[in-house]
């Protein structure tokens, strides 16, 4: 149900809410009252009808406007759930921590990104969407304190509003603050979560149907672990554990009478050789000082010589609150490099031509790896999705010589970096609708389940 409504004052003694005789087929026509629920504000009511009430208006007595703190500005949804109404959607988003802050952000000629985006994608939302801050949050009295957007006059209006539905998380917040929310809403207080590499693997690990996709992956404690692995698995790879965009990765290799380290620094290609054990582990000790590092198994996945290919899957929460595949990408790293990250000097690639030609695979053959792909990213952003509420991430997947899939790691802060260089144009499209539209999910606003169709997953 999506019809938008205006919300009408209506005069009358009772607390009630009055409809178009026609808009009782929305609810049970035996019901005499109801309860209507905005944001963290309830209120009981009973129904009346009138005829001159428009189809696309709702009216309430003053009473519950008064009650529930209503804004008369904006057009409203209404959401029926357990026989009681939401009217909303009643989103709120956290856009700094200083109230004044807030206001100058607000008052700006040409406004912040974040609160274009609010404005552009306003429609697909409908209802109450306040920009925030941390100041702004009364615990005390439950309200909130900030900026309500007017889709008329596209302004920005500042009034005191009842804590709302569904927080979006859009800034750095004080510990304290992030904990008394995280309480207080559950899931319904989300953001782009990040995540160690580590606390990755540990959670990945917990899923059986994922081991098999997953490199062997250990923490690094001292010196001699690298060495220890070295001699298990020949080669590996050490990852910073809070890294990004391939920075910081070394290649580790054994050889006959010899150990090399490969790296990029300064944009380019660098090694290392190592004559003895010795030689390896002083370079180690000085490297890497601190243990926040993890030890990774090396998959073959140069499958054009000296260049590292690995794909990317765009992932979103859609307002089925459903992880969605949105699109993937391939990614083919500088020659001599050991990563295949764009900002290492890496290109983006279209996935399927890819798969066609270096794999050498038929259209069924591609498009079934495809698939499987695409479930195993999925698998993993439902497990990680269990501790952190998260919304989109991209998930990098390997192909190795064998054609066997690798779990590499989850992207929740960037997930789509550089993706429209050679991906689907709708998958961008989706990504930036993503936030809200799943905000207005929590909000108890969710849209009609589809089953996925698989053949239709984009390249």
């Amino acid at each position: 149900m999506n019809n938008v409504y205006k919300i009408i004052p209506i005069s009358d003694g009772s607390p009630c809410i009055i409809l178009h005789p026609k808009q009782r087929k929305l609810l049970d026509a035996t019901r005499i009252k109801t309860t209507i629920h905005f944001g963290f504000h309830k209120t009981e009511v009973i129904f009346k009808q009138l005829n001159t009430i428009k189809e696309n208006e709702i009216g309430l007595s003053n009473t519950v406007i008064e009650n529930l703190r209503l804004p008369l500005e904006v057009d409203y949804e209404i959401s029926i759930q357990n026989d009681e109404i939401i009217i909303g959607p009643f989103i709120g988003v956290m856009i700094t921590n200083s109230h004044k802050k807030l206001i100058k952000k607000v008052n700006k000629l040409k406004q912040i990104k974040k609160l274009e985006q609010i404005k552009k994608q306003y429609r697909l939302v409908n209802g109450v969407v306040l920009a925030l801050s941390v100041e702004g949050i009364d615990e005390n009295n439950s309200k909130v304190h900030g900026f309500l957007y007017n889709p008329s006059t596209k302004n920005w209006v500042e009034g005191t509003f009842p804590f709302p539905s569904v927080i979006v998380k859009r800034t750095t917040m004080p510990s304290n603050s992030k904990k008394y929310l995280k309480k207080l809403y559950g899931r319904r207080f989300f953001h782009l979560a990040g995540i160690n590499k580590w606390k990755m693997y540990q959670r990945l690990h917990k899923n059986p149907d994922l081991l098999p996709y997953i490199p062997k992956t250990f923490l690094y404690k001292k010196p001699t672990d690298i060495l220890k692995y070295l001699k298990e698995l020949g080669t590996i790879y050490i990852k910073p554990i809070s890294g990004s965009s391939g920075n910081g990765i070394e290649k580790f290799i054994a050889k006959p009478n010899q150990y090399c380290v490969k790296f990029r620094l300064n944009r380019k290609n660098e090694t290392i050789h190592f004559s003895s054990e010795n030689e390896l582990l002083d370079y180690v000790k000085s490297k890497f000082k601190s243990k926040k590092f993890i030890i990774q198994q090396q998959i073959d996945i140069e499958i054009e010589k000296n260049h590292p290919i690995d794909f990317r899957i765009a992932l979103i929460k859609n307002q089925s609150g459903q992880w969605e595949d949105i699109g993937m990408v391939a990614r083919k790293g500088r020659k001599g490099s050991g990563v295949s990250n764009i900002l290492n000097g890496g290109r983006m690639q279209n996935a399927r031509s890819l798969l066609l030609t270096l794999y050498n695979l038929s259209e069924a053959e591609a498009l079934n790896i495809r698939q499987k792909m695409s479930e195993i990213a999925i698998k993993a952003a439902r497990e990680i999705d269990k501790y952190d509420t998260i919304f989109k991430s991209g998930v990098d997947i390997a192909l190795d010589r064998d054609h066997h899939i690798w779990l590499i790691e989850l992207n929740n802060r960037k997930p789509y970096l550089k993706f429209s260089r050679v991906g689907p144009k709708s998958t961008i499209k989706k990504a930036r609708k993503s936030r809200m539209l799943y905000a207005k999910y929590l909000a108890g606003f969710p849209k009609e389940k589809k089953d996925s169709d698989l053949s239709a997953l984009l390249w």
